[in-house]
């Protein structure tokens, strides 16, 4: 236990011996950079843990702490916090008198949830500081996932919904628009966006069927079914998306963009909404970006020690092209934007093109294409070398002339950093010898490629262990293990809402570009010669990666193979 006086935070994680002079000058140099807790900061590098940083925090504000186990907490203190709010607050009521009640919370300063805790349970609140992984894990003891919550809420909403028979909404815009603005319509939609951020869901679809809409949720990269809705919601469900999103409820023939920007159980959520005519109406798509949720450090995209060195190295350049490859939703955009927070500082004008803006980076200059307008990359790229950049972040290069604009800013003195659609690192090399790109420009401004794939991490509470076959190990480049290995595989449980999988992690591929490969790209090699060059130069393959993952037991054989094996790997 930490016996020491108020002081702060990184100080006495040193005093504690948690924590060294050196690891705590290196994570105040990323906080600068980052603008991240200083907790936050540890956590993901695994210097120390969640409960130490709580303990801690609580001799600095000079508060009880308490750690939460795996008792339940009693029903009857339970019922006096609604779970609404106990989720919006990240808090949760331990124990409570006639007159007091103790509340668990991230954030004991919080003075408007103590108010509200009060007023709801008609009792003095007494606060104490918790963890906030013990705190999540009391909240699903207490509260369920709140999936049967939801589920009970909509069928209520949708139960109270008034359809005049005889009219058919599909025709007529102003009786969906008068359905779209009632309140049970309005309560669906928002119960719908609710229940998906909580699930952490990446995006939602809403689907149009013969009889009935279907709704999706993408969960850790997977699609999965939610629920369905009865046919005759399928228009004012839809338009009320459109509304919010303002986009036109009256055009259903072309396709639409929207946003919306929403706050849910106290998250800045963005969502960026698509929809598309089908034969049974519009299909609409919704991308949810939760900016609450998004790592921006280079320690917590999930490198190798090898990778992690080489990356560093790459992203310090004073000049070049570093390219970040895989398809889309593989999570290149995270990688830059780390890139972006680890090297951002007052000396550089750092300025980006993109499309669109996914997160608004502090410190950094970002600006949307606008291909109606007639702004596209190569447009909006030649205007940004006018601002005196020093890095440039390129969204994606899709052409000629963007590739060309880029190259030139890469052999003018800046670092440019892009990504690009092909299946692994030495592709690029062919990739953008397609597109038109003469090959000494890119041996000579090219100066490493990522590549990468996002994989499904496996709950750490249900995932059981198995002994391999020997097939599998050989798959995974690990026969010398023999008898002696041990491979997890997905089960479930509640905390994973029976999927055996929670959240998502990345393995790469990291070819750096040195003299040798440069001369090589000279001849317009194939990515085959590429490949074989990079492997003796040293370069870990994407599934020597996975591999390593697999037997760490963070991820399983099943899902590396599906996301990671191509061609003739199996």
């Amino acid at each position: 236990m930490l016996t020491l006086h108020r002081s702060r935070l990184g100080d006495m994680l040193v005093t504690a011996g948690l924590l060294t002079e050196e690891q705590l000058d290196r994570a105040l140099e990323q906080q600068n950079k980052s603008y991240q807790r200083l907790g936050e900061i540890l956590i993901e590098a695994k210097i120390v843990s969640d409960d130490e940083i709580a303990e801690a925090r609580a001799l600095q504000l000079d508060m009880p702490y308490v750690q939460l186990g795996d008792v339940p907490i009693r029903a009857e203190v339970i019922k006096l916090v609604p779970e609404h709010i106990a989720r919006t607050y990240n808090l949760i009521p331990i124990s409570c008198t006639a007159t007091k009640i103790v509340i668990a919370m991230l954030n004991p300063m919080d003075v408007e949830a103590i108010d509200t805790v009060q007023r709801e349970s008609k009792r003095r609140v007494l606060p104490v500081l918790v963890s906030e992984n013990r705190l999540q894990n009391a909240l699903e003891q207490a509260y369920g996932t709140g999936g049967e919550d939801i589920t009970a809420s909509i069928e209520e909403a949708i139960g109270d919904v008034e359809v005049q028979a005889d009219s058919d909404p599909n025709d007529d815009l102003a009786e969906e628009r008068r359905q779209s603005t009632q309140a049970p319509v309005v309560k669906t939609v928002n119960l719908v966006l609710q229940e998906a951020v909580k699930q952490r869901a990446s995006d939602i679809h809403f689907e149009p069927r013969a009889n009935k809409l279907e709704i999706r949720y993408r969960l850790d990269g997977a699609l999965q079914h939610i629920r369905y809705l009865p046919k005759q919601l399928q228009p004012a469900v839809l338009s009320r998306i459109k509304i919010m999103a303002d986009m036109d409820i009256a055009e259903k023939r072309l396709p639409q963009d929207g946003r919306i920007k929403i706050k849910i159980a106290h998250k800045r959520v963005e969502l960026r909404i698509s929809s598309l005519p089908t034969q049974y109406g519009e299909r609409i798509v919704v991308r949810i970006l939760d900016r609450n949720a998004q790592q921006m450090s280079i320690e917590g995209l999930g490198f190798g020690e090898q990778e992690l060195v080489g990356f560093n190295k790459l992203i310090h350049k004073p000049y070049g092209i570093v390219l970040v490859t895989g398809p889309t939703g593989s999570g290149k955009t995270t990688t830059l934007y780390s890139a972006l927070n680890a090297i951002k500082s007052v000396e550089s004008n750092i300025m980006t093109c993109e499309d669109p803006i996914e997160y608004e980076l502090e410190g950094i200059s970002q600006s949307a294409i606008n291909v109606r307008a007639g702004l596209t990359f190569a447009t909006q790229l030649r205007a940004i070398l006018r601002q005196d950049p020093d890095i440039i972040l390129v969204g994606e290069i899709r052409d000629y002339e963007t590739a060309e604009v880029a190259f030139q800013a890469a052999m003018t003195g800046h670092l440019v950093f892009s990504t690009l659609h092909c299946n692994d690192a030495p592709s690029a090399v062919t990739r953008l010898i397609d597109m038109g790109v003469e090959p000494y420009l890119i041996g000579s401004s090219v100066v490493g490629v990522i590549a990468q794939r996002l994989v499904r991490t496996l709950c750490t509470r249900c995932k059981t262990p198995y002994t391999p076959t020997p097939e599998e190990l050989a798959v995974l480049g690990q026969a010398s293990l023999g008898d002696d290995a041990q491979l997890f595989a997905p089960s479930s449980c509640a905390a994973c809402n029976d999927r055996g999988y929670s959240g998502r992690m990345a393995v790469f591929e990291l070819m750096m570009v040195d003299e040798d490969i440069r001369r090589l790209t000279l001849s317009s090699p194939t990515a085959d010669q590429v490949r074989d060059l990079a492997l003796k130069k040293g370069m870990r393959t994407m599934i020597e990666h996975a591999a390593e993952k697999v037997c760490a037991g963070l991820t399983c054989i099943d899902e590396v193979k599906r996301k990671v094996f191509v061609g003739d790997d199996l």
